[in-house]
């Protein structure tokens, strides 16, 4: 029983870490207006844009394993071999870093819900990261 109650409890809090990253990600870029042409400007200001579709991607694998615990799109991302633990201790450190980043550049930002739609975007990069040491 206790087996099947840490089941459900990881896969309730990849569906909320999923949930949160996806929502966040969904309202920052659409009110940034994100466009490719403007991506050269973006890695020149260090502004955090260019992670919000990468957070569109990782929300959705994890609402899919939350939901339904096909695996399948999380294999996709990491991979199954040899290289894998290093491959998701790399994302563990991009995710704890970028969250952390993306969590302080809100301070910058004047509009209270621009404000906590990038703490929740930072927020869930960490919680994503801390959720990849509990997979298999």
């Amino acid at each position: 029983m206790a087996n099947i109650d840490s089941l459900l409890a990881n896969r309730g809090g990849s569906t909320l870490i999923g949930l949160l990253m996806f929502s966040s990600s969904i309202y920052l870029l659409y009110t940034i207006h994100f466009s490719i042409s403007d991506l050269f400007g973006m890695v020149m200001n260090f502004d955090p844009y260019f992670f919000y579709p990468i957070g569109l991607i990782l929300g959705l694998e994890r609402l899919i394993y939350g939901i339904s615990g096909n695996k399948k799109f999380y294999y996709m991302l990491m991979g199954q071999g040899d290289m894998t633990p290093y491959i998701i201790q790399g994302i563990f450190i991009f995710g704890i870093v970028i969250g952390v980043y993306i969590a302080a550049y809100s301070l910058s930002l004047t509009t209270t819900l621009d404000k906590l739609a990038e703490i929740g975007e930072g927020v869930s990069y960490v919680l994503f990261a801390i959720s990849l040491l509990k997979m298999p």
